[in-house]
């Protein structure tokens, strides 16, 4: 089959990856355009070119998919499938509807679950055990489209979103090239959506981050693995932004001090701050201007003392 693959994130990549590696033909790669990144804000595209570069695919980032330009290089293409992974974009029906065979959706949950922008971080910030990943007709509205293909899959309750985003890509891929063979054959089978089952996983914002002591240490731990490595959990620690990258629930529980409080230091793992209820073990951290570390590290450091507080400004 010809394929024009669209996506822009780490998830894509395992998807495009299997595809290339298989007996199809990639013939373009749509992703999104290059942005400002870092502290001095350079252009920087997305791992989607840059594989599709590496691997001599022809790509383009177009600002808008709804530009005629866009559809009209669709319709030279003459694709038999158009493949959506990840992209980050609503694909017009002016696009999806030129493939010959099937315009497709590589989705990272169970759908009608979490349809929308951020289904991983969403599963993980409800502490969701189980995930999976779904393979779905392009149709107007998001995500909605029936189901050809579904797999199921554990969450680790210390996996964090870029963890599960790989090895949900992996699993997407193997499962598109199923789908795929499917369509060739003639076996595929669609599967109406239940729209009464649906719930929407927003998009996460910057302060999609910010801890609240106030709540549960699972609460903040699932918030901390939603968020990684971006927005990122953060807190205040002496008037500065700290993003907390890893952590663990403990069994301590010093219900005597005040939320944000750091109850324990451990020289070898870590800092333990008081949540409600439960402690939570930070294990990685990175203040503002500085590189990521341990937590212990960072504790040596400056010199933290027990009962110092992290605040929820």
């Amino acid at each position: 089959m010809k394929i024009v693959f669209f996506g822009s994130s780490d998830f894509s990549i395992p998807v495009l990856k299997a595809l290339v590696a298989s007996n199809h033909s990639v013939v373009h790669v749509v992703t999104t355009p290059d942005k400002k990144k870092g502290r001095g804000q350079k252009l920087a595209s997305t791992v989607v070119k840059e594989f599709a570069l590496s691997h001599k695919l022809p790509v383009s980032a177009p600002e808008k998919l709804s530009d005629p330009s866009v559809s009209a290089t669709m319709q030279k293409l003459d694709a038999d499938m158009l493949v959506v992974a990840s992209y980050g974009k609503l694909i017009p029906s002016s696009v999806f509807t030129i493939p010959k065979v099937a315009a497709l959706n590589v989705h990272p949950s169970l759908l009608p679950k979490y349809r929308g922008a951020s289904p991983i971080q969403q599963a993980l910030l409800n502490g969701d055990q189980q995930t999976g990943v779904s393979i779905a007709e392009i149709i107007k509205e998001l995500d909605a489209g029936d189901v050809f293909s579904q797999v199921t899959t554990h969450i680790d309750k210390d996996e964090n979103a870029l963890e599960l985003s790989h090895r949900l890509g992996e699993m997407a891929g193997l499962l598109f090239l199923k789908v795929i063979q499917q369509f060739e054959n003639g076996s595929v089978v669609r599967t109406p959506q239940d729209a009464a089952q649906s719930t929407y996983a927003a998009k996460l914002e910057k302060e999609s981050g910010k801890i609240d002591w106030g709540k549960s240490a699972e609460q903040i731990h699932n918030q901390v693995r939603a968020c990684f490595p971006w927005p990122s959990a953060f807190t205040f620690f002496r008037g500065k932004r700290l993003k907390i990258c890893k952590s663990r629930v403990t069994a301590t529980d010093s219900k005597a001090m005040k939320p944000g409080t750091i109850v324990e230091i451990i020289p070898a793992d870590g800092v333990r701050v008081q949540a409600v209820p439960g402690t939570l073990e930070v294990l990685q951290v990175q203040l503002e201007g500085g590189r990521e570390m341990s937590a212990s590290e960072f504790a040596r450091g400056q010199r933290i003392q027990k009962g110092e507080q992290l605040e929820s400004l």
